[in-house]
């Protein structure tokens, strides 16, 4: 059975520009003294905005289907972590961790801690995959490959005192741009093996202040296919600058020796922050764009383009 992982970071992650600074000198004149055992309870933001996911909403290959409505951090995410810092910006204890098959977890997405009467950040990040979460700098935090996955974000102040509810619902929010190809071609190459994303201008890392990438980079992430018959989209994740206007992505068909079957470049990609930016064509062979383009309600939008 495996046992709850608690990481120590050294690093502070510092309040978004959503959250109030307290000040030191509030902190030290809090006028009530105690503790209280605070319950910390995490939900996604939008049930609404959760609609009809493709798949596990991991970056990867989408097939025919599609899942029920998440509304839930258990569908949503497969890890958390939750960090508290004081009103001068001091980590409290450890930054903990949680992961969703965890059988020894009492809840996922519920953190205790006791604190004692004050002032406080939370800071909460949920995202999908087997990657791991590191925090570098204030304004780094990133993810072990090198690459973005779905991830949700959410800053909150708490005041901990006797007169306020030991219970507190933090709504995370996701804080990436999706980048999903549609494949048109009907017969997919026997021997494909995968595709790979090379992004520009966007980032892997992720600046816990703004919401957008620490710094621009260029990134890749390779995607396994295991029958390409159903690989009926690709789908990858990244984070963005504040201006977006510039990302560029790459994206090559491989077989098993590393051989390039196919590739395209899409320059000056739109992309915003929780929108889902589609390239629908033909990816394999030449042939006339056809067809209607459909759109569905999973993001705040839609950024469709044909190719």
């Amino acid at each position: 059975m495996k046992k709850i992982t608690i990481f120590s970071i050294t690093t502070l992650l510092l309040a978004s520009c959503q959250v109030i600074n307290f000040g030191e000198e509030e902190e030290e004149n809090f006028p009530e003294k105690g503790e209280k055992t605070m319950h910390f309870r995490l939900t996604t933001y939008s049930m609404s905005n959760l609609d009809e996911q493709p798949n596990n909403d991991n970056d990867g290959i989408v097939a025919d289907g599609r899942n029920a409505t998440r509304a839930t951090v258990q569908d949503a995410t497969d890890h958390l972590l939750l960090g508290i810092y004081d009103a001068k910006g001091n980590l409290v204890d450890t930054i903990v961790y949680q992961n969703k098959n965890d059988a020894t977890l009492p809840a996922y997405g519920t953190f205790t801690h006791t604190l004692k009467f004050g002032k406080y950040t939370v800071l909460a990040l949920g995202w999908n995959g087997m990657q791991k979460c590191t925090v570098h700098r204030p304004d780094s935090i990133s993810f072990s490959e090198g690459w973005a996955p779905h991830t949700f974000l959410c800053r909150q102040n708490v005041v901990v005192s006797e007169s306020y509810s030991d219970t507190r619902s933090l709504s995370l929010k996701r804080c990436v741009a999706k980048f999903t190809i549609t494949l048109k071609d009907k017969a997919k190459p026997q021997e494909l093996s995968d595709f790979v994303f090379r992004f520009s201008g966007a980032g892997s890392a992720l600046n816990s202040e703004t919401r957008h990438c620490a710094q621009e980079s260029e990134f890749t992430r390779t995607i396994a296919v295991p029958d390409p018959s159903k690989a009926n989209a690709v789908t990858s994740y990244c984070f963005l600058p504040a201006d977006s206007a510039g990302i560029s992505v790459n994206i090559a068909a491989h077989d098993a020796d590393g051989n390039v079957l196919a590739e395209k470049t899409f320059d000056e990609v739109p992309m915003k922050i929780n929108y889902d930016t589609r390239y629908s064509g033909y990816f394999f062979a030449i042939g006339s764009l056809n067809g209607n383009i459909t759109f569905d309600t999973t993001y705040d939008g839609k950024i469709e383009m044909d190719f």
